[in-house]
């Protein structure tokens, strides 16, 4: 009998591994499946393949902060919403009209609005906190734990911006810091000019870093705190050069807290800038104690019974600190809007290579399909001719040939 086991065997194995490379590529629409076949077209693909990675890491993040922005946004439409309403509120309380017990209302109404204010500074998705600063696990804003009585409210994060990244190696600043949304700046001073702030106002500089008092009393000194909100060692401190004590409220007197002045802001750096964000919550507990008919302590609680006389001064303030307010909070929204668009533009970039790296995947690394197709109807035409062969020379046995 003639052996033909060998040898086609050997055939059938080539034709084997042929098939196996060619359905493997049909599958994976990859031109090759092991670095072995082509290192050096391994090797591009390899580099593509970690920038495509890179950037659906990048887009995600952004995509992520777009949904942050889109609600940081809301947020701020609705917070000049609410100071539009406080301005309305108190418009009516300066109408000579008014008794006391409409005041008493307005109060209430007021209330609301604040409640509704702190949740909108304390928004938050996906467990970050979009106006706390760079660090948004922490909760944005804080009640005083006597706050029924007080009406403090405490901002809890600082007025460094989130970094994302939006290229390799590129960052932008997301959103903006709850110093943007409900404070205001009181004073402004730069370097040698007069610098005036009271004692709970927050100090902030050029660089976004945060100015305390070392002492409420003199001598005092303003000393620097650094991004992660510790104190400088060794302490970098301006010299106060006069304080204006505070004075309890008695009767129809408002608290009027402690204020300091620095003569001459020390000009180092010669950009330097002082700003004084003041605490628009503790304006509106001075008017709602006010429509209800109260002074207001330094501690924030009621002081004593005021007259319709006070109550009207201390509304006009309020209605002149509100409109402050909105003007900050407005030009806080307009940064936003800036920023915010920072990452749509990054999107439209990131998506843009993401597709250019997925037609250079498939233009070096993929499957040629249309060739696989006549591979593999050529491997099915060999297969079944070699089998055809095997067939008729298995026929040819000694027992047949002998017939």
């Amino acid at each position: 009998m003639i052996d033909t086991s060998s040898n086609m065997l050997y055939r059938i194995g080539n034709l084997n591994t042929k098939n196996a490379s060619v359905t493997t590529q049909m599958a994976t629409g990859k031109a090759i499946d092991k670095g072995s076949e082509n290192s050096l077209l391994h090797s591009n693909l390899i580099n593509l393949e970690d920038k495509l990675q890179v950037a659906q890491e990048l887009k995600d993040i952004i995509v992520k902060s777009q949904a942050i922005n889109t609600t940081s946004d809301s947020s701020m439409a609705e917070m000049k919403n609410a100071l539009d309403s406080i301005k309305v509120d108190l418009l009516k309380g300066l109408n000579a009209g008014m008794q006391r017990s409409d005041k008493l209302a307005l109060a209430t109404n007021l209330k609301g609005i604040r409640e509704n204010m702190i949740d909108l500074m304390n928004t938050h998705v996906d467990g970050e906190y979009v106006f706390s600063g760079s660090d948004t696990t922490t909760r944005t804003v804080e009640k005083d734990s006597n706050f029924a009585s007080n009406g403090k409210v405490s901002f809890e994060g600082d007025n460094f911006l989130r970094k994302v990244p939006v290229q390799p190696g590129s960052y932008r600043d997301r959103g903006v810091t709850g110093y943007d949304v409900a404070f205001y700046t009181s004073s402004q001073a730069r370097a040698g000019e007069s610098f005036t702030f009271q004692a709970d106002e927050a100090i902030i500089d050029e660089d976004g870093h945060e100015w305390k008092l070392s002492s409420q009393n003199l001598p005092a000194t303003l000393q620097k705190y650094d991004h992660n909100g510790l104190l400088y060692d060794p302490a970098i401190e301006i010299s106060i050069d006069v304080k204006v004590d505070e004075s309890i409220a008695v009767g129809e007197d408002q608290a009027v807290k402690a204020t300091y002045t620095i003569n001459s802001v020390p000009a180092d750096p010669t950009s330097r800038v002082f700003e004084a964000k003041h605490n628009y919550f503790d304006d509106l507990n001075v008017i709602i104690n006010s429509l209800e008919g109260h002074s207001t302590k330094l501690d924030g609680t009621k002081g004593g019974v005021i007259t319709d006389e006070s109550v009207r001064a201390t509304l006009s303030k309020g209605l002149g600190e509100t409109t402050k307010q909105f003007s900050a909070t407005n030009i806080g929204h307009g940064e936003l809007g800036g920023r915010n668009n920072v990452f749509n533009i990054a999107k439209e970039k990131i998506s843009s290579q993401i597709t250019h790296y997925d037609i250079l995947l498939q233009e070096y690394g993929g499957a040629d399909m249309a060739k696989l197709a006549m591979e593999s109807k050529a491997l099915e035409i060999t297969y079944q001719s070699l089998f055809t062969t095997i067939a008729k020379m298995n026929n040819m046995s000694l027992v047949n040939f002998i017939k």
